[in-house]
């Protein structure tokens, strides 16, 4: 996906983490109602939780802001090119990607993999340093959560 300015990448950015807090929030609710709290998947699911609650500040800090407008139309076409799920994460759960844990891992790594390339794109398009230094730091965090998803994904 083209962004024209650091702002909207930091706008597609700031959605996207958005979409994965709520996506480990409802992992973590998922094995509580299963009465899994003491298995390592929970441990593992809450640091990367952490991890996307701090990237959400750290574009958020660096977000200054564009028109409705912009917001409306970037996050249609991050729809489009498949970097924003289709009606959010209640849609992934009507269609049924977050209904068991492996298919929540699936989904997970879907969006961990994309957010790592897109940041990447989103820094190598970047005029501002500090925000392609601070998305290629977020790129390789959300590596290392890719790598983990799959290593537990190959044990079930």
């Amino acid at each position: 996906m083209q962004v024209k300015s650091t702002q909207e990448a930091l706008y597609i950015a700031i959605e996207m983490e958005r979409g994965a807090v709520q996506l480990y929030e409802r992992a973590l609710k998922l094995l509580s109602n299963l009465g899994r709290e003491k298995e390592p998947l929970r441990a593992q699911l809450s640091s990367m939780l952490a991890d996307e609650r701090q990237h959400l500040l750290q574009f958020t800090e660096l977000y200054t802001g564009l028109s409705v407008e912009v917001e409306r139309s970037l996050a249609l076409g991050a729809v489009a090119a498949d970097i924003l799920f289709p009606g959010g994460l209640m849609g992934a759960v009507r269609e049924g990607l977050l209904a068991d844990e492996s298919s929540m891992i699936a989904f997970a790594a879907r969006a961990e993999e994309t957010a790592a390339r897109t940041y990447r794109s989103f820094a190598a398009q970047s005029a501002d340093p500090r925000a392609a230094e601070m998305l290629i730091g977020i790129a390789l965090e959300e590596d290392k959560h890719l790598t983990s998803l799959c290593e537990h994904q190959s044990v079930l």
